[in-house]
């Protein structure tokens, strides 16, 4: 493994057979970003091989500590270069996630394993605005992509995770040459255990599981995971799902996010993509409630910055749609989200029943 590094980046030739000594200073403002990479580094390749620390992103529960086998981890690897065609070719990769992230842990795993060539920067919300270079795959979040739209060319293949695709940025990437997949997964399961192919030539409207890996639902429609590579071989997650096969499925929207408001249960992102066309493609926004006396509950729409005027016809709420009609429209100057850039419904919704019950607006 031969290591290079400047102030804005690191090298790192996995096909190199040198060892190098790779030096960080506490001084370095860069320390804490290098210090994550370079421990990585020296767990994975330690004499324990049953397991490896990472933190649960918090999708199937309370976020918590938990301990990977580095086996399953390297399956898992092999299972997306095979699933891309990557093997045996010479590969030049970008990491511009958090190393910390299971997404970023799993990338240098995949180059440790096949010898890419790969250039680790500092994450940021726009990767690619001082890079020279072209490669041939790169991991992004939507936030990321988005700030890079104008750069893609440099990319071959593009790996988007993280938080679901905003139907604007899905379109926009309909107009780029580089091959874009969406990734479905979790910190429980190392990462992606799915992809959809989502521009070009082949796309797809589902998501393909990786081989060996088959999924179901429970009563609530909701995806059910097996895999001889998790920590347990079966996980039951919260996302609701349209089931084509046990290997493909459609995501729908998050259990957690449902509304039942006069006995009628609504899921909060069917009713975005509704209205999605009619709010500006630059602002922000999503679905969510508000206790009502009658209904029990109340759809709203919450939309990121300042007041402006907004009209959505009536006419897309008709027939079983009528129930889907915002009650009220709130606006939150600055949404709150992850390091990922996911919005976080609940405590932007908390904030603003705070706004709401401080001016008496019930």
């Amino acid at each position: 493994m031969e290591v290079q590094e400047s102030y804005l980046k690191i090298r790192i030739n996995f096909s190199s057979k040198k060892k190098s000594n790779h030096l960080i200073f506490k001084g370095d403002p860069l320390y804490p970003w290098k210090k994550s990479i370079f421990s990585f580094l020296e767990n994975w390749n330690n004499r324990n091989q049953s397991v490896l620390m990472s933190f649960t992103s918090g999708t199937t529960g309370i976020p918590k500590k938990v301990f990977f086998n580095k086996k399953y981890m390297y399956e898992y690897a092999k299972k997306t270069v095979d699933f891309l065609n990557l093997k045996n070719k010479k590969i030049r990769g970008l990491l511009c996630l958090s190393p910390n992230t299971i997404a970023a842990q799993m990338f240098l795993v995949r180059s440790i394993i096949f010898h890419w060539d790969i250039y680790c920067i500092p994450p940021s919300s726009n990767p690619l605005k001082n890079i020279k270079e072209s490669f041939d795959i790169v991991s992004m979040v939507p936030m990321q992509v988005y700030s890079s739209l104008k750069s893609l060319k440099k990319i071959r293949i593009l790996l988007i995770g993280g938080s679901p695709i905003s139907i604007d940025l899905e379109k926009k990437l309909q107009k780029v040459s580089t091959i874009c997949y969406a990734t479905y997964g979790m910190t429980e399961t190392l990462g992606h255990i799915a992809l959809k192919k989502i521009n070009g030539l082949y796309k797809t409207s589902y998501y393909q599981t990786l081989k060996n890996i088959s999924i179901n639902i429970d009563k609530r429609n909701c995806l059910g995971i097996f895999s001889p590579y998790c920590i347990n071989s079966f996980i039951q997650t919260n996302d609701i799902v349209h089931i084509i096969s046990r290997y493909k499925f459609n995501w729908i929207g998050r259990y957690d996010n449902i509304i039942n408001s006069g006995g009628i249960k609504i899921i909060p992102e069917l009713v975005e993509k509704i209205i999605y066309p009619f709010i500006p493609f630059y602002k922000r926004f999503f679905i969510s409630s508000i206790p009502d006396k009658i209904l029990g509950e109340k759809v709203i729409l919450i939309i990121e910055g300042s007041i402006f005027s907004i009209k959505i016809p009536k006419s897309i709420f008709i027939g079983k749609n009528r129930f889907y009609k915002p009650k009220n429209i709130f606006f939150i100057k600055n949404f709150i989200e992850n390091s990922l850039g996911k919005l976080k419904r609940k405590e932007i919704k908390n904030k603003l029943m705070k706004n709401i019950i401080n001016k008496h607006l019930f």
